[in-house]
């Protein structure tokens, strides 16, 4: 069996990690909070600093490798905003099947989500950085292999699109 990554990509506040863990438990696949990972190297530097950006996605790489040692398919979530996430994704891809998930959300719903989330799990951004990131997101518009509107989803409705993409 070919191994895969799904990857989940769009703004922060989207619902990326809410869908990836929807995933996790109703599909087989697992979740992978790659925030974790960042959050763990960050050491006082700002998420736009250029060597916290390529360490990010060398661990993150590397960690998805690892978790493929032990799974047949994982998913993850990325704003996929970085040349290095872009370098990741062409590693990837050369060496199993990539799927990528487009999720998306109004601006001012995602925003709402990010000061309202778990930040002891989310990376904390102030809602300029929010934006600002978000408006690149919109910006670069990576094209996927499948689309979630999430404004207004119920979890059976993110479900059932789920379904017809994961099965």
């Amino acid at each position: 069996m070919e191994q895969t990554v799904y990857i989940l990509l769009g703004p922060k506040g989207s619902g990326k990690s809410f869908i990836g863990s929807l995933i996790d438990q109703n599909f087989d696949i697992k979740f992978i909070r790659v925030e974790n990972w960042a959050k763990q190297i960050v050491n006082n530097r700002s998420i736009e600093d250029d060597n916290y950006l390529r360490n990010v996605f060398t661990t993150i790489e590397h960690g998805i490798r690892n978790e493929l040692s032990h799974n047949d398919k994982v998913v993850f979530e990325s704003t996929g905003l970085t040349p290095y996430f872009n370098g990741m994704l062409t590693n990837l891809k050369n060496d199993f099947l990539v799927k990528t998930i487009e999720v998306k959300a109004d601006e001012e719903l995602c925003l709402h989500r990010v000061k309202n989330r778990d930040q002891s799990i989310h990376i904390n951004v102030s809602d300029e950085q929010v934006k600002r990131i978000n408006q690149r997101v919109q910006e670069k518009m990576i094209p996927c292999d499948f689309t979630i509107e999430n404004n207004d989803k119920s979890e059976d409705g993110i479900l059932l699109q789920l379904k017809m993409f994961l099965n």
